[in-house]
């Protein structure tokens, strides 16, 4: 009897318009809303994107920050890199940065996702007269090509071919960049974190018209994890000391004192290695430790960081540097 009370005293299910219970409906409306979203979803992601050389939309916000594609040759294919250009307004000519991404270690992240944008970094030479690009190479991001800027497995790495490899699409976009209205072509600056600054040591070695400058932030490559280098850090060390022995540009080095990727003693070890055989001094910077790992100091910290001693390295460049600041 009780229970015959209880079933007695539920109430009946509101029913919707079409005579469906509401919750019910309901879980429909969301099924089917789910679903759509995905076919959309799908359907985008199977439309080619729109990829012609040369910016893609509008420049946008308070340093014109634009979407290019930016061809570039390897060998006898060409490939489209996505590449961020930010500049002062105004015609120009300006003087170009490019600022050069590293490399994931394995297994940590897609390089496919990557798009790291700099945005603060960039905000800060713009703001003293640079147009700044920041290419993706070859693979990485949303850019055509598969990634070829490693020589040898870990076991036998090959750090000077992999920072001439790594270079060469690096001087391409430079090459290209250099070619526009806006740009000033000769005085562009190289910026280079951690993979990307090996290969802007590279770019100093090949020593391509127009770069007047090398800026290197916590360099190297081959690292795997804290404390470990593919084929030991003396291979690296040696293969940094065989690029100085080409360098002719002035240049500048920071390594953060808590850098898990290239630590203190290796940071100097290479600087040392490099200096010995660059024909003009290489100087070193010690910077602060940064949060959890200060390899990552230039990628996502204030640029306050580093402010000070890259504008007195910019102002001791010839026709480059603070004084551009309109």
């Amino acid at each position: 009897m009780h229970g015959e009370k209880m079933r007695s005293a539920a109430a009946p299910p509101k029913l919707g318009r079409k005579g469906l219970p509401i919750g019910h409906a309901g879980r429909q409306l969301t099924l089917i809303t789910v679903f759509l979203a995905m076919l959309a979803a799908s359907c985008t992601s199977n439309q080619p994107l729109d990829r012609h050389p040369g910016p893609v939309d509008m420049p946008l916000g308070p340093d014109n920050k634009q979407l290019w594609w930016i061809p570039i040759e390897t060998g006898a294919e060409q490939s489209l890199l996505e590449t961020t250009v930010y500049r002062p307004s105004g015609p120009g000519p300006f003087p170009l940065v490019t600022i050069n991404h590293g490399k994931p270690r394995p297994g940590s992240t897609d390089p496919q996702a990557m798009h790291p944008s700099y945005g603060a970094a960039a905000h800060w030479f713009v703001g003293r007269g640079f147009a700044v690009a920041v290419p993706m190479r070859r693979g990485y991001g949303l850019s055509q090509g598969s990634i070829s800027d490693t020589v040898g497995p870990c076991g036998d790495r090959d750090y000077f071919a992999a920072a001439l490899k790594t270079a060469a699409e690096m001087e391409g976009v430079v090459a290209y960049l250099r070619n526009q209205h806006f740009m000033d072509r000769n005085r562009v600056i190289v910026v280079g974190q951690s993979y990307g600054g090996l290969g802007a040591l590279g770019v100093a070695y090949d020593k391509p018209e127009g770069v007047i400058g090398i800026i290197n932030f916590a360099g190297g490559a081959g690292s795997n994890r804290p404390g470990e280098i593919c084929s030991g850090r003396e291979r690296l060390i040696a293969a940094v000391g065989r690029l100085g022995e080409g360098n002719l540009l002035p240049q500048i080095w920071l390594y953060a004192a808590n850098d898990h990727y290239f630590e203190p003693s290796l940071a100097h070890a290479m600087v040392e290695a490099y200096s010995a055989g660059s024909r003009v001094p290489v100087p070193f910077v010690d910077l602060p430790t940064f949060g959890d790992d200060g390899h990552l100091t230039f990628s996502r910290g204030d640029p306050a960081i580093w402010a000070a001693t890259v504008d007195r390295y910019l102002a001791n460049l010839q026709g480059a540097g603070s004084t551009l600041k309109p």
